[in-house]
């Protein structure tokens, strides 16, 4: 019985400093490396106290390795409150934010060919539509949406602009305003990546984000001309991370926004090109400093789409 809760108590200890170190490499607090390293210790302990008897070398490393966990997660929280966050803050914003590996799990090996595909035709792109899709499943939780809401975002959000595969690489990194024939061209590509998805297993919500992710809600968007609660909501809330993440990305012919500067051309496009409902939880979220996709996040998720076969190379010739 002692060695089952021993067992028990080991896999919660892991499963802790597993879950911190994912919080870690999204939000870099120090509270949260100090329980990663404080439950790796603390698994140790509990190996130590069970194998050993008292009065010996291990029973002594045992209350050493044991003040030591205690004293990293002490200097943990010091070192939280001295950068001026709140633990309370600490514990929201973590769990505001989805991990890596839970939208890995919605990505299924077709999804990834094509993730990879954007990626290969385009590198601007895979690093925007990930944004994206992070920055759409803040402002969703932020309006409380369910988690198959929240999986139908991420997987339409992190392939949204697949279309652009079959778009010129010539209009797609065109530094000046393009012409109206190019812009044509351009404002297929919702269409193309509706058609793509639509066979190969994604839901009418996921397809949604694909085909919507660029009406405006008086409807004067495209491809559909949709307008309102014509465009789904998942769309709406997109449409509002996509064109942040453009504003305040770096492009080959211009220098990032701001996110002041963002925020307030997001702002004025309340009731004509956004959802005045899902611009005042934008608002509110950006206030609160909560809308967050570091640079390193970025590069984790596209290290590991890279890692997958080289079938998708094909789609993009």
């Amino acid at each position: 019985m002692n060695y089952l809760l021993a067992f028990l108590t080991v896999f919660l200890y892991l499963w802790a400093a597993k879950r911190y170190f994912q919080q870690f490499q999204l939000v870099k607090f120090p509270l949260h490396s100090a329980i990663v390293f404080g439950s790796v210790l603390l698994t140790i302990t509990e190996c130590v106290m069970i194998t050993t008897m008292m009065w010996t070398l291990a029973w002594w490393l045992y209350h050493v390795v044991l003040a030591a966990s205690a004293l990293i997660l002490l200097y943990g929280i010091i070192a939280q409150y001295r950068s001026n966050i709140s633990v309370t803050q600490t514990f929201h914003q973590a769990n505001r934010h989805p991990s890596l590996d839970q939208l890995r799990v919605s990505i299924s090996s077709s999804m990834q060919n094509l993730i990879v595909a954007t990626e290969t035709k385009d590198e601007y792109t895979a690093g925007h539509n990930y944004r994206v899709a992070m920055y759409g499943l803040q402002l969703a939780q932020a309006m409380n949406l369910d988690s198959e809401l929240l999986r139908a975002l991420a997987r339409g959000g992190l392939i949204h602009d697949v279309g652009k595969i079959q778009i010129p690489t010539e209009i797609l990194n065109k530094p000046g305003k393009l012409d109206s024939d190019e812009r044509i061209v351009i404002e297929q590509h919702p269409v193309i990546g509706y058609e793509m998805c639509k066979y190969i297993g994604f839901m009418a919500e996921e397809l949604s984000v694909i085909r919507h992710h660029h009406e405006k809600w008086d409807g004067t968007g495209y491809p559909d001309k949709l307008k309102g609660t014509e465009i789904s909501l998942l769309a709406r809330i997109l449409a509002i991370a996509d064109v942040y993440d453009a504003l305040t990305s770096r492009r080959s012919y211009r220098e990032p926004w701001s996110q002041e500067r963002a925020l307030q051309v997001i702002i004025e496009g309340s009731g004509t090109h956004f959802d005045p409902e899902c611009i005042s939880a934008f608002v509110r979220l950006c206030n609160r400093g909560e809308l967050v996709v570091p640079e390193a996040t970025v590069q984790s998720y596209r290290r590991a789409l890279r890692t997958q076969g080289t079938a998708a190379n094909r789609l993009a010739d």
